[in-house]
């Protein structure tokens, strides 16, 4: 009689799941909006950690965001897309800035800390690909982030 009762119980048991399993509420999944950020300095009218929406150009950042009337757009590439978590630098109207895209070897060695070998090296590296910011600067061999951030207001692209 014991064992009548056991298998009655686990019956309805397993019954009692089968139904809550079909009445179980369904989980909604919530649309998850993911935010990317870019850090930016200089000549922009907000400097810090900027966070967006989905995929913009520098030139959207700059209608979005304003620059001073100081700003040298000239050392942006405005077409290029921003990564996330990259850093943006801006700097200020320099009428003596080099062109890492056009400067002569003469030209780069007056940059402080930039000699021969080192002229040479950027132009190897601009004749393979332009560049496309002055953060770019740091892919040349024997370059990084101290010397980009000594040179980066005297350049241009």
């Amino acid at each position: 009689m014991k064992k009548k009762y056991q298998i009655i119980g686990l019956l309805v048991l397993m019954v009692c799941s089968i139904i809550y399993d079909f009445q179980k509420p369904e989980v909604q999944e919530k649309e998850v909006i993911s935010l990317s950020y870019v850090i930016l300095e200089g000549e922009f009218l907000t400097n810090g950690k900027y966070e967006f929406e989905g995929q913009k150009t520098i030139q959207d950042l700059i209608d979005e965001i304003g620059v001073s009337s100081k700003a040298n757009l000239q050392s942006l590439n405005t077409d290029k897309i921003v990564e996330d978590e990259s850093r943006i630098y801006l700097p200020p109207i320099n009428d003596h800035a080099i062109s890492l895209n056009h400067a002569t070897k003469e030209e780069l060695m007056t940059l402080q800390g930039i000699g021969e070998k080192t002229a040479l090296k950027i132009m190897d590296y601009r004749s393979q690909q332009p560049f496309e910011s002055i953060e770019d600067i740091m892919n040349v061999s024997g370059i990084g982030e101290k010397t980009y951030l000594r040179l980066r207001e005297n350049l241009c692209l």
